[in-house]
């Protein structure tokens, strides 16, 4: 389904973007010059936000040559926008279901710890929870829509209790928290996905996937990014791949302009409660 990728063992990347990284340079001239000015103290050094992804490969960056994904081009935008350091821990895990991460968030120390210390808690899930539905589809187990609906279900229900932990775990603190909804891959890619998922079953799953998003964000206090509508219009049924948007090599993954875009719809979701 959209966005397969894998980020090694345990899908876990960190990205250190830093912001005047002149400051860093200051300690001593080039070659030598003892005019140099002394390093920043730390009490002048920029603070540093720290920005926790979690997800299936919808997170990862499947797609973009340069390996950044959206996540990572993300963060690249909120050091330029703010001027701050800016950590990423990319703890995305490709194939992870939604009642897995509820899992990894109950009992998994490091993602636990990551999140209690995260100024920014990016979300973005549901490919994975497909994929027991095509599988009922191309078994001929249900049809159509009906092979899908449960799986929804509980992905609405599961990704409630994730955001509730994430909040559970930032304790007091407040954080920015941003959810994703999903690219419909399936208009323009007839050539290239499964010939048992048509364009009204991918548009059946992108829409339902993104109502579940968007309550589960706003009953936590976040906000859903409408990836879906920014990729293929008010109805979700347009071409991506025709803008550039979507890549078929690999297939079905948002291209490097495509993360960039995604990126950028995060920026311009603003920073509340934060900034």
């Amino acid at each position: 389904m959209p966005f397969s990728t894998t980020l090694g063992a345990r899908g876990r990347v960190s990205v250190i973007v830093p912001a005047l990284a002149m400051l860093q340079l200051l300690v001593t001239g080039g070659c030598g010059d003892s005019s140099a000015q002394p390093a920043a103290s730390p009490s002048t050094a920029p603070p540093v936000w720290n920005v926790v992804a979690l997800g299936d490969s919808d997170t990862s960056g499947s797609g973009d040559p340069t390996g950044q994904g959206w996540v990572g081009r993300y963060a690249h935008l909120l050091h330029d926008r703010l001027g701050v350091r800016v950590v990423v821990s990319n703890l995305a895990q490709e194939g992870q279901t939604s009642d897995a991460l509820v899992a990894s968030l109950q009992s998994d120390p490091e993602m636990r710890k990551a999140l209690a210390g995260a100024e920014v808690v990016l979300v973005g899930s549901g490919g994975a929870d497909l994929n027991s539905g095509d599988a009922g589809l191309e078994a001929g187990e249900c049809e159509a829509e009906a092979c899908y609906a449960d799986g929804l279900r509980a992905f609405g229900r599961n990704l409630d209790a994730a955001l509730a932990l994430v909040r559970t775990l930032r304790g007091p603190n407040e954080a920015v928290l941003r959810a994703i909804t999903l690219p419909n891959v399936v208009p323009g890619a007839q050539d290239a996905v499964p010939p048992f998922i048509t364009p009204e079953i991918g548009t059946y799953q992108t829409r339902t996937l993104r109502r579940l998003i968007c309550a589960a964000a706003a009953k936590h206090g976040g906000r859903c990014v409408d990836a879906l509508r920014a990729f293929n219009g008010p109805r979700g049924t347009r071409d991506a791949y025709s803008k550039g948007w979507l890549t078929k090599d690999p297939c079905c993954y948002p291209s490097s302009e495509g993360q960039q875009a995604i990126a950028q719809l995060v920026l311009s979701s603003g920073l509340a409660p934060l900034h």
